[in-house]
């Protein structure tokens, strides 16, 4: 009903006009049903039951860059017009649509606008058949009669539903009502609808010999339809990626088709490559910006220092200079043996895997780093007994990393804990601080390369995008758990 209410004015009166001259159709034809004998109820039944069955039976026609749906329903009307009383017609009709789109789940509005704009175009159709002396299906003008009345239906139909589509939509009319495939699903279902009447009448038995033939090529069209839309498909794809490759603009995506699975699902994948690839590109720029920035300052400090020495420096200027260049060039030295250290990371073809004791790997871990933390460190978890294939130096030095980072940006009184847990099949290495936390606009960022957040404490930013990448190489992951203004717990996960 919202959608009801949205609608323009001259469209709701549009819809309520067709709507009740629907009901003013079923009106005259009330006295006619109420005196039908049993075989018209038969017919009716039967007519219903067919035109529900014949709804299942429809695939879309393309036409340019139209589409219309064609249905084999209107063939049954077609027969009908010479085999069944026009209020068994008029009454099958409506009740079939009715309970054909309700259980579709049309809209009320929707469902009464299409009955009676329906009934409007079979009331025309009986009209125009009348005009003809409503002649027999074996007598030749019995099919120009037929011709002209699914004519005179398809026309009220055709206008009808342009009208309201042009209010809706705001589009031309003529535009909307001028579909050229509109002729095909008129003459193909006239054809057919005479056809299945005079075989009705003259040999019954014939109708199964037309009813195998259309419903096999009723499958064989749709199936050719289907190959026709994939390739379609294909083809947009194709040219998609042509122009991804000519212009190198990876955020470009391939657009899903509607109703194809196949090409949708392929089109869905190549979509995900392709926000991987860009994710990875945007990583790539990132990072060669990042560390030219990191490089650039220490190679400005050194440069800046020599440009100042004296062209007769003293032994003690001399000397100064040369200890701040080697601090510098051994920083330099650090960045690159972080970054190409990082570069490896993710590559599981780098790691040495080998079957590893967790309570020797904890105690291990835990000896290393014990300068690092200065008796602040904490084993929590006790004997595990449990055994993990890795590579034992990798993990050493994400773990450590870890202690380092906690080290560093938690007060020096505060402990620092180091745990083992067995999470199903997967082991979950934990550190525990009891810090201020990491800032909320920092957590989503504090894995990437270089980034050191808002803390002032000296580093490059590399040693946690190194965890991160020993993890991913693992087959595992790293997170954090923070806690503002009590502290965090940088977590990493690896397979048994």
């Amino acid at each position: 009903m919202n959608e009801w209410r949205s609608w323009p004015a001259a469209a709701r009166v549009l819809v309520a006009g067709v709507s009740l001259a629907g009901v003013a159709v079923t009106a005259v034809r009330l006295p006619e049903i109420q005196v039908w004998t049993g075989r018209d109820a038969v017919l009716f039944a039967g007519l219903a039951v067919a035109v529900a069955v014949g709804e299942f039976f429809q695939f879309e026609l393309p036409y340019r860059t139209e589409r219309t749906v064609y249905v084999v329903t209107d063939a049954l009307w077609t027969a009908a017009l010479f085999l069944v009383p026009p209020s068994v017609l008029v009454a099958a009709l409506a009740v079939s649509i009715v309970v054909g789109q309700a259980v579709q789940h049309f809209p009320p509005v929707k469902i009464a606008f299409n009955v009676a704009q329906i009934l409007l175009g079979i009331s025309a159709a009986l009209l125009v058949y009348g005009a003809f002396g409503s002649p027999a299906v074996t007598e030749p003008v019995g099919w120009l009669a037929a011709a002209a009345a699914m004519a005179a239906f398809q026309a009220v139909n055709n206008l009808l539903i342009a009208a309201i589509i042009s209010l809706i939509e705001h589009e031309s009319f003529w535009k909307v009502a001028l579909v050229p495939t509109g002729i095909l699903h008129w003459v193909g279902n006239l054809a057919i609808g005479i056809l299945g009447a005079l075989l009705w009448v003259v040999a019954p038995l014939g109708l199964l010999l037309l009813a195998v033939p259309l419903v096999l090529t009723f499958f064989a069209y749709r199936g050719w339809l289907r190959s026709i839309e994939e390739r379609d498909a294909m083809h947009e794809m194709a040219r998609t990626a042509e122009d991804i490759s000519k212009s190198g603009d990876v955020t470009t995506r391939l657009s899903l088709p509607p109703a194809q699975d196949d090409a949708r699902v392929l089109a869905s994948t190549l979509n995900l490559m392709l926000d991987r690839l860009d994710a990875a590109f945007q990583r790539e720029r990132l990072f060669i910006r990042e560390t030219s920035h990191e490089l650039r300052t220490p190679i400005t400090i050194c440069r800046g220092h020599l440009e100042l020495l004296d062209s007769d420096p003293t032994a003690a200027e001399l000397r100064e200079t040369v200890e701040l260049v080697i601090d510098e060039l051994d920083r330099m030295a650090r960045i690159v043996e972080d970054m190409n250290t990082l570069t490896r990371m993710e590559d599981p073809a780098s790691l040495r895997r080998e079957a590893i004791d967790i309570d020797l790997l904890v105690a291990d871990v835990a000896s290393k780093a014990a300068p690092l933390v200065a008796g602040r460190l904490e084993v929590t978890s006790g004997p595990t007994g449990g055994h993990l294939r890795a590579d034992p130096q990798r993990l050493t030095q994400a773990l450590i990393n870890l202690l380092r980072n906690a080290a560093q940006h938690t007060p020096y009184n505060t402990k620092i804990e180091l745990r083992a847990l067995a999470v199903d099949d997967r082991w979950r290495f934990e550190v525990t601080d009891h810090g201020d936390g990491v800032s909320p606009k920092d957590v989503e960022s504090v894995f990437l390369p270089f980034c050191t957040g808002t803390s002032t404490t000296p580093g490059n930013g590399l040693g946690l995008a190194i965890v991160f990448g020993i993890a991913r190489a693992h087959g595992g992951a790293a997170g954090l758990d923070n806690r503002p203004g009590s502290g965090a717990t940088f977590w990493l996960v690896v397979p048994q």
